[in-house]
């Protein structure tokens, strides 16, 4: 523990850890502290390590120190240390069977095991296993996700329609992967499938749900598991990422599957006798020619090219004579000959597939735009995505002794498969213990083309699994809540497959952006409506068109044919920034779009051609000159909405006074069903109601009154006490009685009073309007996601920017930024933080920021609520000597009365004396605002102070706990 302590003190996770660890002298730390610390590690913090360390490789103490940081990252493993104290780290060394390794666990001051994993000390420190507390909370998921599997219902509990729609989206993303079963199954079985071929069995395991679920395209499901469903969760281990689940779908074949393998089996004896019958036959070594590679590297694969068939026939000779032992075997015995064929599976799974792949695409049975397709899927199950680089790993079973083939092998025959699909790599080299072949520059470009008519493919399996991941999401907080009381989820939008996706889907979108062309046709006035057809071409070839009308009020633009190309056109309009859906109509597939939908596709090359056309329909006097102007205008201004989690937000810029201007982003859902659905779509994203969003409502209650019962009602209000106008207001043609949310109750009491029932003599509606705003707050937690690499996320930002750059101006922009900076540099900053006056000069230094609840005047371990405060020492040096001050943060209680109803509000505030220039510069260095004397701070300067890792999750949690609380205590006071 030494060699931890050195490092931590060393400034690698910042001065928090050092307190954290130096308190009390002893290796107990407090669990929100040293979780502070390491909030934001990055999970390749690993590679950190190297670069500390120059050259050489990572410490052992290192990798621990790593392996340590990781594990109090991880999400879960926060929430389950939230709130508690006094939890020991403990570091073991052991030797068992002659082996060694390291044991870290968590313990709490009651002895329970929060977390125990070891890891293999001989082998690098290689992460093996983890249970305890946290633990559970997987495994709870792991039920979750064989019960959508199977379409049961976990838990009685669970709410019925959550569940359903998590079943629904279960099936979606099943129909998306056998849309593509072809494409999976030629990029899954080189790369991470296991296939046995002596019992026609194939497994996929993985460490992300999302990817496990494309394994259905590989195997039959007839196996089922004892949980009911198709996936299993096989374990739970500590990685460079945090703690993670291993998954787990296998079975015999699917018909897929069984097909490639068998024509790729065909292929590969066709091959080999040819090359056997012919002196020059097919040499690999042709594809490595325009392929850069160093020297060394080049003369590996020659090797390797130039043996490969010699190899390869030893391979067929093997599996040829163990095919017909199992014939004369029995029993035992034959069960061990199918394990030998089994064996062969790690050579047979790279080598027929890309056989199959080729064969077929020269019979015309594989499309271009499919090769591509199978290519980015292996990219997703065993590569590595860059903004300008896609990287395909190929690996080897070098571990094996003699092996018949190695990733020199695989790499040459890869390379000659790619060239014989039309696809061209920039590069192969080598990486740790794999190869990798890279696409980048012109190389890239020529493989996102390949893909772009199939890119309605990743678009359909990105949605679905979205769907997934947000209903999937919902439930697993509600069952972890409800067992173990915390708010966590489990998150398929962070798994690393599924970034990856959304990753290839964008880089895709970005080419057909940036080369679509866009061409319109002749104007035609022969039909119903003015027409003209708009072409999308890439490379000069027409790739989709659809055809845009003038009704006469506004623009509407429709295609109809088959689902093929109603979906290629509906990718290349999502790439091109606007929204199509995709629907069936009678035996045709179509896709409309009206004025909205047009003008939200903001290509310049769209653009023009649209208002080329409305330019036409204005010459042939096809259209008023002051509807003219108005479709110009949106055209260019485009529409003023956003969309995240599905709902669609308006966006509006206002400004009060030269000194205050606001950004609103709202939805207006017309029903309360719709309004239903967006709440639970943005609570899904992690979004929390009152913080991130709030829900207005406006207007009241309808209360329609029948006939032989109105007289009777009308005089029941009248004596009640409540007064006409004010509280209620009658409408007698239509015998309605109209009231305020606040005064409803009341009303319905009334009624009731005098004998009126309701359902019999009188009804209830709701006549009012919903809104729900995102705040502040919630515009700057979907910059954080937006951060954290959500593709979603980072859209909507894009998008308001967008928006308010077009129909506000800059001001509007700058309004922006400075409403999500906070977000964008907490975290950031750095101690020591210097200080200088007005003049520039340098005056001080703040070298340590600490913090500390308290509650009723005492400082403690831990509160939550309104009485919670938290303080906050800044420690800082001038003239060589250290000083300190503190801010204490507290909820300050604001009431105000509307009517009769009075509410109560709370805000985060603070006050201090400033007594000098130097703290009120130091002041103004941390929070941005400073004088000397009295000062007031509010929630933006709290918020600036969360750019310092040393305080972000401090703060947080004081947040946090005053919602909590006011959850707990609902309507004790009217309180926000």
């Amino acid at each position: 523990m030494t060699a931890l302590l050195s490092l931590v003190t060393g400034g690698l996770f910042g001065v928090t850890v050092e307190r954290a660890l130096a308190e009390r002298g002893k290796w107990t730390v407090g669990a929100l502290g040293i979780a502070s610390a390491v909030r934001s590690t990055p999970s390749n913090f690993y590679n950190a390590f190297s670069s500390v360390s120059g050259d050489e490789k990572p410490s052992e103490a290192k990798k621990l120190t790593f392996r340590i940081a990781t594990l109090l990252a991880d999400p879960a493993m926060r929430e389950i240390l939230a709130g508690k104290q006094d939890v020991e780290v403990r570091v073991e060394q052991k030797t068992e069977n002659g082996k060694k390794y390291i044991y870290i666990t968590f313990v709490d001051k009651d002895g329970h095991e929060l977390l125990k994993a070891p890891w293999d000390a001989d082998r690098g420190l290689m992460p093996l296993w983890a249970e305890g507390e946290v633990v559970e909370l997987f495994k709870e998921v792991g039920k979750l996700a064989a019960a959508a599997s199977s379409g049961s219902k976990p838990l009685e509990e669970l709410n019925e329609e959550e569940w359903k729609k998590v079943v629904e989206t279960v099936r979606r993303v099943k129909k998306a992967i056998e849309w593509t079963v072809k494409a999976v199954a030629i990029g899954a079985l080189p790369t991470d499938a296991v296939l046995l071929p002596g019992s026609e069995y194939v497994r996929g395991t993985s460490s992300y749900l999302s990817q496990t679920f494309t394994y259905w395209a590989l195997a039959e499901r007839e196996i089922k598991l004892d949980a009911g469903g198709g996936i299993e969760l096989v374990r739970v281990y500590p990685s460079e990422e945090g703690l993670k689940p291993m998954w787990r779908v296998e079975g015999k074949y699917t018909e897929a599957v069984r097909e490639v393998l068998s024509v790729g089996r065909t292929v590969f004896e066709n091959l080999l006798a040819l090359n056997q019958q012919l002196k020059s036959g097919i040499d690999l070594r042709t594809a490595l020619a325009d392929v850069k590679m160093n020297d060394k590297l080049k003369k590996a694969l020659e090797t390797a090219a130039g043996e490969f068939w010699e190899r390869v026939n030893e391979l067929l000779a093997r599996w040829k004579q163990l095919e017909r032992e199992v014939n004369e075997k029995e029993d035992e015995e034959r069960e061990k000959v199918i394990n030998e064929i089994d064996k062969l599976g790690k050579y047979l799974r790279v080598l027929l597939p890309l056989a199959y792949a080729v064969e077929a695409y020269r019979r015309g049975e594989l499309s271009r735009e499919e090769a591509a397709l199978a290519v980015i899927f292996a990219v997703l199950y065993d590569g590595t995505v860059f903004r300008d680089e896609i990287q395909l790993v190929v690996g080897g079973p070098e571990h094996e002794e003699s092996p018949i083939m190695t990733r020199d092998h695989f790499t040459a025959f890869w390379l000659w498969a790619l060239k014989e699909l039309g696809l061209k790599p920039s590069s192969v080299r080598r990486g740790r213990d794999v190869h990798l072949i890279a696409f980048r520059d012109a190389e890239l470009n020529g493989l996102l083309e390949a893909v772009t008519p199939a890119l309605s493919a990743l678009h359909e399996l990105r949605d679905a699994l979205t769907e997934f991941a947000d209903a999937f999401k919902v439930v697993t907080r509600e069952v972890v809540n409800k067992k173990f009381g915390i708010e966590w989820a489990y998150n398929i939008r962070n798994e690393r497959f599924f970034k990856k996706l959304n990753e290839i889907i964008t880089m895709a979108d970005d080419y057909v952006y940036k080369n679509i062309a866009v061409e319109k046709g002749p104007l035609d006035t022969s039909g119903q409506w003015p027409k003209a057809i708009i072409r999308f071409k890439l490379n000069g070839e027409e790739v989709a068109h659809i055809t845009v009308y003038w009704t006469g009020t506004e623009l509407y633009a429709k295609f109809g044919g088959s689902r093929e190309n109603a979906e290629r056109l509906a990718s290349i309009i999502r790439a091109l920034g606007g929204e199509a859906e995709v629907k069936r109509v009678s035996k045709v597939w179509k896709v409309k779009l009206y004025t909205d939908g047009i003008t939200a596709i903001r290509h310049n090359g769209w653009l023009n051609a649209v208002r080329s056309f409305v330019d036409e329909l204005k010459d042939k006097g096809l259209i008023s000159d002051e509807r003219y102007k108005q479709v110009v205008k949106e055209i260019e201004t485009g529409p003023n909405v956003v969309k995240f989690a599905d709902v669609e937000f308006s966006v509006n810029y206002k400004t009060r006074d030269k000194y205050s201007d606001i950004i609103q982003v709202r939805y207006t859902p017309t029903s309360e069903a719709s309004k239903n659905a967006a709440l639970n779509a943005l609570k899904a994203r992690g979004l929390k109601e009152g913080i991130h969003f709030t829900v207005k409502e406006h207007g009241g209650y309808e209360i329609r009154v029948k006939k032989e019962a109105y007289s009777k009602a009308v005089e029941a209000l009248a004596q009640s006490g409540l007064k006409k106008g004010e509280h209620y207001a009658v409408y007698d043609k239509r015998r309605e009685i109209r009231v305020k949310k606040d005064h409803k109750d009341a009303i319905v009491n009334a009624l009731k009073a005098a004998g009126l029932a309701e359902g019999k003599h009188f009804a209830v509606k709701w006549s009012g309007q919903y809104i729900i705003y995102i705040t502040y707050d919630g515009l700057r937690e979907i910059q954080r996601m937006a951060l954290g690499g959500d593709v979603e996320a980072e859209r909507f930002i894009r998008g308001l920017e967008d928006v308010l750059r077009r129909r506000h101006g800059q001001n509007a922009v700058n309004k922006l930024m400075e409403v999500l900076t906070p977000a964008r540099e907490e975290g950031t900053a750095e101690l020591p933080l210097t200080v200088y006056d007005e003049r520039g000069n340098l005056i001080a230094r703040v070298v340590d920021l600490k913090y500390e609840f308290v509650e009723y005047g005492q400082p403690v371990s831990h509160c939550a609520g309104r009485d919670c405060r938290l303080r906050i020492i800044a420690e800082y040096e001038v003239g060589g000597e250290r000083k300190q001050f503190k801010i204490e943060w507290y909820w300050k209680k604001q009431q105000k009365k509307k009517g009769n109803t009075t509410t109560t509000y709370y805000f985060e505030m603070a006050t201090l004396t400033v007594k000098d220039d130097v703290e009120a510069a130091v002041l103004k260095a941390l929070t941005g605002k400073a004088k000397r004397g009295r000062v007031f701070l509010l929630a933006d300067q709290l918020d600036a102070l969360c750019r310092f890792k040393a305080l972000k999750d401090a703060v947080d949690q004081w947040r946090r706990g005053k919602l909590d609380s006011d959850k707990q205590g609902a309507g004790a006071d009217n309180s926000n």
